[in-house]
């Protein structure tokens, strides 16, 4: 590999690393809007539905306690398993506010990229 191929695929990984950043606290407040869910089950949610967002549970979890730090969730423990009790993550009134707005952001940024990248040159 050539020291030009490095830099390009290294530039791609990080651009890759900041896009999946911003885009997994969107999919995940998508997600919950829908129905409340725990942990394991938005990682499975997202591997099942995407590629890209396919995240680890190492990923996941560390969001889901800094959205609820954040008042964008709330969460509740169901004991139905008493030896596998479940943390549910429920999208707040902040959360939903904040979903709202971030896809609307996405919509625009989407819409403007898409606009910049089908441009035909002349």
């Amino acid at each position: 590999m050539t020291e030009q191929s490095k830099n390009v695929k290294k530039e791609l990984e990080r651009w890759a690393k900041e896009v999946r950043r911003g885009a997994a606290s969107l999919a995940i407040l998508a997600l919950l809007s829908k129905r409340r869910a725990y942990g394991y089950e938005i990682v499975k949610e997202l591997e099942d539905r995407t590629e890209f967002l396919s995240l680890e549970q190492g990923t996941v979890y560390p969001l889901l306690r800094r959205m609820e730090k954040r008042d964008l969730l709330t969460s509740e423990w169901d004991h139905e398993d008493p030896a596998k009790p479940k943390k549910y993550y429920v999208l707040s009134d902040q959360g939903k506010s904040a979903l709202d707005q971030m896809s609307e952001i996405w919509s625009l940024l989407t819409d403007e990229m898409d606009n910049i990248i089908m441009e035909v040159p002349t």
